[in-house]
């Protein structure tokens, strides 16, 4: 059974039923279950050693330290907004904005302080640029596209200081295990940034159409009225009804929170089951009563990203790099990166203290943001158990028998990149994406298929297209609800240019391949 077509059985089931459920924590766990069956076939074996696997996979120390970093990520974003750093921020972007180019230079400009997470940045940018585009009667899906452009793409190839890279380095730090190589898992990430090339065209071809473009594309504000599929309004459902719970279970810490929970509540059984993706955010209505403050956000995205670097830096110098880049490359950029996020976390409340924020509203954007993370960190385990499951079942030696023998190396990279595009679009989800495919392209790669960095660049990529293209993905779901935009028809807005740039990223890895 080991290194046979077995040893697929796990993917086998974990692709399929993403797609049917346009959801991927339910195919990876299935998944596991059947590739723990496989290898332990008794009742409780297969329980227990699916068990074993999600333990040991979590309890790994750089597992963890990539555990704590995201939950403690999304509580650093919760406690700016809690404090009104995103309103603020948005009212100072407001008031500087006069012209349509202005609008969308100042736009682009204001990615250096939101680049930490897409939905961060659609949260943050989204309500303030949507007044002001409609006073220059600007049509709302340009406006909501070029926001899209500078949200995803861009987080997926900056390197310090956004949840991608505690991820992406994570399942470098997993995928490297399988692997013969020097690489340490932050070098690799660093490497395989220049091959993300959806990501770099992407912003490319955002560029030209939001300065050079006039009307680039078939506006869809005009059906902002048409039907939604059942399964996106099922998806908005679900989503607003589990920030509800956590609104209510969380909303004692907050002063005056009870009759907000009586207000939302109320508005919950007056609003027709279509309606509810309607109901704010739980953490949008305790920052509403604060006064917006643009230092609540900018002083401690600064301190983050300082310390980051520099402790980046120290922990490469430690480990004998000179120089800053050959620093950040030795550098065990997980536990730096966590390290600086706690700093932060710590300096975030004696700086909100002295400004006289309540103890109960931090604690309660602490809590809540972190919740908000709970679901990528699921995914995670669940992709780390599902990794080790396989590569137990010889999943790497099969690949690396059987696939190059049918498929020519030239080609190998732009079908990974294809098909991770293909999975990406209609899951959704390039954290799933990615976890999925990196094993796969790994093994490719042992096989001589192409280098590393370049079979990871490609990876990300796939992954990139999905979430910034797909009418499932979180980010088209709420920058649709931001701008009051159909979903089907502004993700299909986007989807002709991610096509193209897609198109374009096929071609660049054929040329890449018949290089090297």
């Amino acid at each position: 059974m080991y290194g046979s077509i077995v040893s697929l059985v796990p993917f086998f089931v974990v692709i399929p039923i993403a797609l049917w459920t346009k959801q991927v924590i339910p195919g990876l766990a299935v998944g596991l279950f059947i590739g723990a069956y496989l290898l332990h076939p008794s009742w409780l074996g297969g329980l227990q050693a699916a068990l074993t696997y999600v333990i040991h996979e979590t309890t790994t120390s750089g597992n963890l330290n990539l555990v704590l970093f995201l939950y403690g990520f999304g509580s650093f974003v919760g406690l700016i907004r809690v404090t009104g750093g995103v309103s603020g921020f948005s009212e100072w972007m407001g008031r500087r904005i006069k012209t349509e180019r202005g609008a969308f230079a100042l736009t682009w400009v204001s990615s250096i302080a939101t680049f930490m997470a897409p939905d961060f940045r659609i949260i943050t940018i989204a309500p303030v640029v949507r007044r002001i585009f409609n006073r220059l009667g600007v049509a709302p899906e340009k406006v909501a596209y070029v926001i899209d452009v500078t949200a995803t793409p861009l987080c997926a190839i900056v390197p310090l200081g956004t949840a991608f890279v505690g991820y992406m380095v994570g399942l470098m730090h997993t995928s490297l295990h399988h692997t013969n190589t020097t690489y340490t898992p932050y070098s690799l990430f660093l490497a395989s940034l220049p091959f993300n090339f959806f990501a770099w065209v992407m912003l490319v071809v955002g560029f030209v159409l939001t300065f050079f473009a006039r009307h680039h594309q078939k506006e869809v504000s005009s059906v902002a009225g048409e039907a939604e599929p059942d399964y996106l309004r099922s998806r908005n459902r679900v989503h607003i009804a589990q920030k509800l719970r956590q609104f209510t279970a969380a909303a004692s810490m907050e002063t005056g929170a009870v009759g907000a929970v009586v207000s939302v509540d109320a508005h919950r059984r007056d609003t027709k089951p279509d309606a509810d993706k309607d109901i704010p955010d739980p953490v949008e209505l305790v920052s509403g009563r604060v006064q917006p403050s643009a230092i609540n956000l900018v002083l401690p995205l600064a301190v983050l990203l300082v310390l980051t670097i520099a402790l980046t830096y120290v922990s490469g110098f430690a480990n004998g790099g000179r120089g800053l880049f050959q620093a950040l490359v030795q550098a065990d950029a997980s536990a730096a990166m966590l390290q600086a996020l706690i700093i932060t976390l710590v300096f975030m409340f004696v700086f909100y203290a002295f400004r006289r924020q309540p103890i109960d509203r931090t604690m309660f954007g602490f809590i809540s943001g972190g919740n908000e993370m709970m679901s990528v960190i699921v995914l995670l385990v669940l992709i780390w158990a599902v990794s080790a499951v396989s590569s137990d079942l010889g999943f790497s030696q099969f690949c690396q028998r059987e696939i190059t023998r049918f498929v020519p190396h030239a080609f190998i990279v732009p079908a990974l990149f294809v098909f991770g595009c293909v999975i990406s679009y209609f899951i959704g989800s390039s954290f799933g994406t990615w976890g999925m495919l990196m094993p796969l392209g790994f093994s490719l790669a042992s096989t001589g298929a192409g280098s590393l960095p370049l079979i990871a660049g490609a990876v990300f990529a796939s992954g990139t297209f999905g979430g910034f293209a797909s009418p499932l993905s979180d980010n088209t779901v709420a920058m649709s609800a931001m701008m009051k935009l159909p979903v089907m028809g502004y993700a299909n807005y986007k989807t002709k240019s991610a096509a193209v740039a897609a198109g374009i990223c096929v071609l660049l890895y054929l040329v890449v391949e018949w290089v090297f």
